[in-house]
């Protein structure tokens, strides 16, 4: 029925239906201001978006930083330790040019006791004496005997030293202990 004529029986005229007007909206008033609201939100969506591509390059970079300087601390701890062993080398070396004898056992030693020495600096430290009370945090028990004179759970033998870094141990002490 959008264009067809009609006609009405008591005239007989033709009348043309009635079209619904389109409302257009005014220029001004409600809508001028939704668009500049729209505009305004628009704006802060590109700041907020741009703030926040900023963030996340600031935190790629800073993610980076830090993996480089744990790189150059873990390569300076390295290279400080490794320049302390140097002399223990040095001596190891001379001592292995000498000549057999009794000099040349005690010349070892001094050696050992300088690189001990050395490594204690760094923070190492022995575990696993005879005569302490068994710990299994820092002792590993391969063996048992009944031992004469000597309390329960007291390590006897070692027959490897354990060592500690601080609070960690890095290798326990292999123990024989006593029932």
């Amino acid at each position: 029925m959008d264009n067809e004529k009609m006609t009405t029986p008591e005239t007989a005229e033709t009348v043309e239906p009635p079209v619904a007007e389109e409302k257009k909206p005014k220029k001004g008033g409600k809508t001028a201001e939704l668009e500049k609201k729209l505009a305004a939100k628009e704006e802060e969506l590109t700041a907020l978006t741009d703030q926040y591509q900023r963030m996340l390059a600031e935190y790629a970079n800073y993610k980076r930083r830090t993996e480089q300087e744990k790189l150059q601390i873990g390569l300076f701890t390295k290279a400080e330790l490794l320049t302390e062993l140097l002399v223990s080398i040095d001596n190891m070396e001379k001592a292995i040019a000498a000549p057999d004898g009794a000099d040349y056992k005690t010349g070892v030693d001094m050696v050992l006791r300088q690189f001990m020495d050395t490594l204690g600096k760094m923070g190492l430290e022995p575990v696993g004496v005879e005569g302490e009370p068994f710990d299994p945090n820092v002792h590993n028990a391969v063996m048992r005997e009944d031992a004469d004179g000597v309390e329960e759970e007291t390590v006897t033998a070692v027959f490897q030293k354990g060592y500690k870094l601080g609070d960690k141990v890095l290798r326990p002490a292999m123990v024989k202990v006593a029932n």
